[in-house]
């Protein structure tokens, strides 16, 4: 008797766990019509091979797997209105999205809302892949890439090289951003002296003495060609003007970080060679 009270109650924690289990499974699978609120979320997704859930998304997205995926608007002034219009089961986002106070509202909404990179800094990124793959269903293939990720964003020998990551010409990437991380990283010197992203006066890019400095490209109708901006007394006479080490590059790449960050901090050094 006593032998089968034991099997019996052994039989039932296995179904309770196995239950358990599979609720979680159940509870993870359940979304079916996800909005990407924030750019770097949605490439997330897109990895995961879930962009067929995705029904919404930021109106500056790009990415051909979410072209199906309706505007909701810009990450940077959205609306609860405007997302809950293509009727979603989840809504992921990040520190990117704003005003912040809409995670709040779509939850009161009945809504899931998540923010899954409430700041901005690698361990965060790393951690909102995980995070990402624990909603759509893809936890093991998500731990995978985040375990990759991190591994590409291992610092590399410092080089010594001085680096100035622009946004136009005029604001730089200074200390405590994302570009001044990825220039560490890289095993460069960020040389703009001052913290943040803030406009940096002629007499601090002269102070600067770039070896290499990076603007983002799409402010090239306002800064014309490369060969131009070189030609600014500022520029002309830093090592980066005298050898031509100036380049466009997507804002993106600097500006925020993303799967793409480890290629971007290889680049950063390859740059120094």
């Amino acid at each position: 008797m006593a032998q089968t009270l034991f099997i019996a109650k052994s039989l039932f924690r296995s179904v309770s766990v196995a239950a358990l289990l599979g609720m979680a499974s159940l509870s993870a699978q359940a979304y079916e019509r996800i909005v990407v609120m924030s750019p770097d979320v949605a490439d997330i997704v897109v990895a995961l091979g879930e962009a067929d859930k995705v029904v919404g998304k930021n109106a500056l997205n790009s990415n051909p797997a979410l072209k199906r995926a309706k505007a909701v608007g810009m990450h940077r002034n959205i609306t609860a209105e405007s997302v809950l219009s293509v009727k979603p089961d989840l809504v992921l986002g990040s520190y990117m999205v704003q005003p912040a106070s809409i995670y709040q509202r779509l939850n009161g909404l009945k809504v899931k809302a998540v923010n899954v990179a409430p700041k901005e800094d690698v361990a965060t990124f790393a951690k909102s892949i995980k995070t990402v793959g624990s909603y759509v269903g893809a936890s093991q293939k998500a731990d995978q890439l985040a375990r990759r990720w991190q591994q590409g964003m291992s610092p590399m020998a410092k080089t010594g090289k001085r680096y100035l990551l622009s946004y136009d010409g005029r604001i730089v990437a200074g200390k405590g951003t994302v570009g001044d991380e990825l220039i560490r990283r890289a095993g460069g010197i960020n040389a703009a002296n001052l913290s943040g992203l803030k406009p940096l006066s002629r007499e601090g890019w002269l102070a600067a003495k770039p070896d290499v400095i990076i603007i983002a490209d799409h402010n090239k109708p306002i800064i014309g060609s490369l060969a131009k901006f070189r030609q600014r007394p500022e520029v002309a006479i830093s090592p980066a003007g005298k050898k031509g080490h100036v380049y466009f590059w997507p804002a993106n790449d600097f500006l925020r970080y993303g799967l793409d960050s480890p290629q971007v901090v290889k680049k950063l050094n390859s740059l120094a060679k």
